[in-house]
């Protein structure tokens, strides 16, 4: 894995993510306000956040507020 892969993943990984909420019971509509088109997006946000979180762990990376 190259310089700038590990650079965008670090950007991904600091974003902020409806699951760094305190409360573990994430209720979609509050954010997507039933919007299914938004609902989809915050998904797909949280998914690569989440995601490249995952992976620098796993390499022993660190990254933002981990």
């Amino acid at each position: 894995m190259n310089e700038r892969m590990i650079a965008r993943l670090k950007e991904l990984a600091e974003r902020n993510c409806f699951h760094d909420d305190e409360n573990d019971n994430v209720i979609v509509d509050d954010y997507a306000g039933g919007n299914v088109d938004d609902a989809f997006d915050l998904g797909e946000r949280a998914g690569e956040t989440l995601l490249a979180r995952y992976v620098l762990n796993e390499l022993g990376i660190s990254w933002g507020d981990e």
